[in-house]
């Protein structure tokens, strides 16, 4: 049976992070740098005795549809993207200005975005939220679970958060 209360209980979630970005921000824009590792999404089976068999070139397509989601991702959210190969993988870089209230929904997009590749898979997610010159929170995670670290409204302690992506 599908949970409605969860679902409800993680939209709060995301929106106390906006608030918290808000509250960071204050009346100036965020920095948001958000960096995510993909893999082909058709990977070799493991050899007979357990070794790995990898790649160093990247499978056709595999960089075409990552190409794919940086042009929906410039067009949608008007941010600085940009991807590279590493033979086996390949990384895609995300730096954007915008409030702290909008950063929730640029993230949720953009990771909405990378699971749409089709010949990709989400290995990991990391970034950060600038203010200035000064790095204001991190992140990092994967396409389930992503976990913000930020200052706490003294000063002194910090937040927390795992969020249901």
């Amino acid at each position: 049976m599908f949970d409605f209360k969860q679902v409800k209980l993680g939209l709060e979630e995301w929106r106390r992070l906006g608030n918290e970005l808000k509250r960071i921000g204050a009346s100036d824009k965020l920095e948001l740098v958000l960096n995510i590792v993909v893999i082909p999404a058709t990977e070799d089976e493991e050899g007979e005795e357990g070794e790995e068999h990898h790649q160093h070139t990247a499978p056709p397509g595999f960089m075409e549809d990552l190409s794919k989601v940086v042009d929906a991702i410039k067009s949608e959210y008007h941010a600085s993207a940009d991807y590279h190969s590493h033979g086996d993988h390949g990384e895609l870089l995300v730096a954007l200005t915008t409030d702290g209230t909008n950063i929730p929904n640029v993230i949720r997009g953009i990771i909405e975005e990378a699971r749409g590749c089709e010949s990709c898979m989400i290995h990991s997610i990391d970034g950060e939220v600038h203010l200035g010159n000064d790095v204001s929170a991190i992140m990092f995670g994967d396409s389930y679970k992503l976990t913000f670290i930020l200052p706490g409204q003294d000063g002194r302690r910090l937040i927390i958060m795992e969020l249901n992506t």
